[in-house]
């Protein structure tokens, strides 16, 4: 894979993270300044119209009074303010506050005769009769919200005034930018104290994978043992596993490679040495039946390190268990292959080989692999049995071991008995039970039972019932 391809889930979930919830957070802060605005505008406007309203109440009572009177009235308790307030408008005085200077009112006439207004209004009118209701205008480049409503203040008979109740737009501005600067402020600070904390929990949460590498890099050919991280996590557990499995593997066919060369090179030695001395002989022959002779040599030790190059082979694949498969496949058809391959040996040393057992047997299982087992164990008894010996394989179904359907092979000759005291080992890789009569390697039989036991069957050397003779018992299940 290129450079350019890699890529830090660290980096990436932290940038990603952080720019996500940094458009969320200015998201939330466009959404809440402009739901702010509109609650603003309601609450002033509910304001202005009430206001409106509790004055407009008390109009009739004070256009009762001299206008002139009502206008010093009011233009004293407003001076009193802008004196208290000192050109402020954020400081309250006794006469109250002078956030009034912001706020006005007009009292009108409908022939739009000015009757009352608050000092700083305007002496003319932005507004008409028939606009009654909220108000939008500018005045003085400034723009204003206003009220007007009607207000019957006369006699029954008599025209109505209106009132107009305004207030400068820059009021509510004001209160908004606040709102919205002590919402940005603190938003624009969550951010990057937002990405330290993605930082720092991405450190923490994403340590068991920095574990793992390092636990992984610590590993080699000649280290595969199982990894462990300090603090596992229920993502990373299967993945461990799965390592884990992996090296185990590994590690056996290291293992396997490593015996396979040291056996290989350790039991071809010999051989080796043998082939080398008599074709050696063969060269320094002086006559025919010399040369004969030796020659017959070179190919029973071409044959001996034949048979145990196959039996390496087949002992590594067993290991292996690779491109093994299991099959429904008729056992005595089988049985019948590994004896016809024999009959020619045992025919040789007038022994009687024999066959007993159903017409067919179908089990599931390898035919390669079970045909190998079957010939071991019968050339082992052609070989060992002795010249005219009797040598049986009998083949019968059984049900006296539990769970499955089990088929019972017992291959049996008349030969010397090998003795208790070894049969324990008789399985064992490189042992020989008869050492001064065969040129094998001590591996056939370990190849039978590691064919057995990928099987799940049983293999075991029974006790003989006569003075002499061997038996030979495998227990396969059916399968099918």
């Amino acid at each position: 894979m290129s450079l350019s391809a890699e890529f830090s889930i660290t980096k990436r979930l932290i940038i990603t993270t952080t720019v996500v919830a940094s458009l969320l957070v200015i998201i939330s802060t466009i959404w809440t300044f402009y739901e702010t605005r509109h609650e603003i505008d309601e609450i002033y406007d509910a304001r202005l119209g009430q206001s409106a309203k509790i004055l407009a109440l008390s109009m009739k009572h004070l256009l009762n009074e001299p206008f002139p009177d009502q206008t010093k009235i009011y233009a004293d308790w407003y001076s009193g303010i802008q004196v208290q307030a000192a050109g402020r408008d954020d400081t309250p005085t006794q006469y109250g506050h002078a956030y009034e200077q912001n706020l006005m009112f007009q009292v009108f006439d409908e022939k739009g005769s000015l009757l009352l207004r608050s000092p700083g209004a305007p002496v003319s009118l932005f507004v008409h009769s028939t606009d009654q209701g909220f108000i939008d205008f500018d005045m003085a480049e400034e723009a204003w919200r206003s009220f007007l409503i009607a207000v019957p203040v006369l006699s029954d008979d008599s025209t109505s005034a209106y009132l107009l109740v305004a207030e400068k737009r820059s009021v509510r501005d004001e209160l908004m930018d606040d709102i919205a600067l002590s919402t940005v402020v603190p938003q624009l600070v969550l951010i990057p104290l937002l990405a330290l904390v993605i930082v720092i929990l991405s450190n923490k949460f994403l340590r068991p994978i920095r574990e793992l590498k390092q636990a992984v890099a610590q590993r080699s050919i000649n280290k595969l043992d199982s990894i462990s991280v300090p603090n596992p996590t229920v993502e990373l557990n299967p993945l461990i596993a799965q390592l884990n499995d992996l090296f185990g593997e590994l590690d056996k066919a290291w293992q396997r490679e490593k015996r396979f060369t040291h056996t290989a090179a350790h039991e071809l030695k010999t051989p080796l040495a043998v082939l080398r001395l008599n074709t050696e002989n063969a060269l320094n022959s002086r006559n025919e039946d010399e040369l004969h002779a030796d020659l017959q040599q070179v190919l029973a030790g071409i044959e001996r390190s034949d048979r145990l190059i196959q039996q390496l082979l087949m002992l590594s694949r067993i290991e292996s268990r690779h491109d093994i498969q299991f099959e429904p496949f008729d056992l005595i058809t089988c049985l019948q292959d590994a004896i016809s391959g024999l009959a020619p040996f045992a025919l040789k040393q007038q022994q009687a080989l024999s066959l007993n057992g159903p017409d067919k047997m179908v089990i599931k299982g390898n035919p390669t692999l079970l045909l190998s087992l079957f010939s071991n164990l019968i050339d082992n008894a052609v070989r060992y049995s002795g010249a005219g010996s009797v040598i049986s394989v009998n083949v019968t179904e059984t049900d006296s071991l539990p769970e499955r359907s089990w088929v019972k092979v017992q291959v049996t000759d008349s030969g010397v008995s090998i003795p208790p005291s070894i049969h324990h080992k008789i399985f064992e890789k490189f042992f020989r039970a008869h050492s001064e009569q065969g040129d094998g390697a001590g591996l056939g039989m370990s190849v039978v039972l590691d064919i057995v036991n990928f099987h799940d069957g049983q293999l075991q050397l029974l006790q003989p019932d006569y003075p002499q003779g061997n038996t030979f018992e495998v227990c396969l299940p059916k399968g099918c």
